[in-house]
């Protein structure tokens, strides 16, 4: 690190170092997978989508090496919905670079995060090919990583392929993980996460398609207490893609993402295999037309299918929610050099279930919503609120009418 920009860097990165989130690794992205529980929040289509970071910053906080951006909301009167990123890149030679990767993401759906520090070289005409190492205080569930890339965010073709070893000090190899005084967890069979992104910014339609693969995996609990001692499970995929056309001033647009994850936890003490399997996918069609260069107008249509299977000794019951929704969105400038943001959705909630689920329900229903939002540029900083007001009437006690806020920031430096 050299100058300014290095003393900068190094003390930011000292601070991140220091957060009190608990950093967990991508093996949690599944095994927290829990989509049943997501209809605990009867509105979790409208607070899914509203508390992802605004599309128009997204190519601001991608062409910079140096950015944060958070994302947060109000799901239910208990659960508050996190998602901070921080990312920066700093000279590590004369051609090699030094990135810190940081993530915390909370949602009724999972809960994970990571701190991943990497070392990146260009290599002649190969590409870039780097190291990952992700740390975590609890060293059996540290993570390496190989990594390669060719072309970058600036070019029409990006591909970006990741090699994940998950929980390298846990039984990898000859190595074992066992602490002084504690008890070992040792895999019988070890995950892996491979991972592919490949990105199109060059004429014609431009598109992204990312996937990765958590491998079947089999941990044996040691335990001195033969009540707790049990082998789990435990296998996942996610992946999403996203391809647009320009045409004039109209853009069209449609998305597809996919998350399952399966486990199974057999106890010597305990019948049943505790299986739980939880899948999530959602296509997106959108229509944008844009009104000079400050106002668009937008018709989203989300069509989203939610799957959770429970088996004893949690429960006998199967679970199956299909989200219908359609989202008129727009957004404009507004007077003292703010943004503006108008829309209104409507959500067909229909919901099949199969024995006494293990969660909170509403059943099938129409959900309704409309929003108001300010944004407001301050210096580097771009600040985003959204008022989201329910329009139909809660099963609930509710005073004067119910409301949903988020609320959004980003930073380059």
């Amino acid at each position: 690190m050299r100058g300014r920009q290095g003393r900068h860097a190094a003390w930011l990165l000292l601070g991140c170092l220091l957060l009190p989130a608990r950093a967990r690794a991508s093996y949690e992205e599944f095994s927290t997978l829990n989509v049943g529980a997501t209809e605990g929040d009867d509105e979790y289509m409208f607070d899914q989508e509203l508390s992802r970071s605004p599309t128009w910053w997204h190519d601001e906080y991608n062409l910079t090496s140096n950015a944060f951006r958070s994302s947060m909301g109000c799901f239910t009167a208990g659960v508050w919905h996190i998602d901070n990123n921080l990312k920066f890149t700093v000279p590590l030679g004369d051609t090699a670079r030094f990135t810190f990767d940081y993530l915390e993401y909370s949602d009724m759906e999972a809960a994970y995060g990571w701190t991943r520090l990497e070392a990146r070289f260009p290599i002649a005409s190969t590409g870039v090919w780097g190291f990952r190492y992700t740390p975590n205080f609890e060293k059996s569930r540290q993570d390496f990583a190989l990594l390669w890339e060719h072309g970058n965010v600036r070019s029409p073709l990006q591909v970006q392929g990741v090699f994940t070893l998950e929980d390298f000090f846990n039984n990898f190899w000859a190595q074992r993980q066992v602490r002084v005084g504690g008890q070992p967890e040792p895999y019988i069979r070890h995950p892996y996460e491979p991972a592919l992104s490949v990105t199109w910014r060059g004429s014609g339609p431009k598109f992204s398609v990312n996937g990765k693969w958590l491998t079947p995996s089999a941990k044996q609990f040691e335990t001195t207490d033969p009540s707790l001692r049990r082998i789990e499970k435990l296998w996942g995929a996610k992946g999403n893609a996203d391809v647009s056309q320009r045409v004039g001033r109209t853009t069209v647009e449609s998305q597809f993402e996919m998350v399952t994850a399966s486990s199974y936890a057999y106890w010597d003490q305990v019948p049943g295999d505790h299986h739980q399997f939880a899948r999530r996918w959602r296509i997106t069609g959108s229509l944008t037309q844009d009104f000079g260069e400050d106002a668009h107008v937008a018709v989203r249509y989300y069509y989203m299918d939610r799957t959770q299977v429970w088996r004893p000794p949690i429960a006998s019951a199967s679970m199956n929610v299909i989200d219908r929704c359609l989202f008129l969105d727009s957004w404009f400038k507004a007077p003292w050099d703010m943004g503006a943001r108008l829309g209104i959705m409507r959500d067909r909630v229909t919901e099949w279930q199969d024995g006494f689920i293990p969660v909170e329900s509403q059943g099938t229903r129409y959900e309704d919503r409309a929003i108001l939002s300010l944004h407001k540029m301050f210096g580097r900083v771009r600040l985003q609120g959204i008022e989201g007001i329910e329009l139909d009437k809660e099963p609930y006690q509710v005073t004067f009418h119910h409301d949903k806020g988020f609320l959004f920031m980003q930073t380059t430096f």
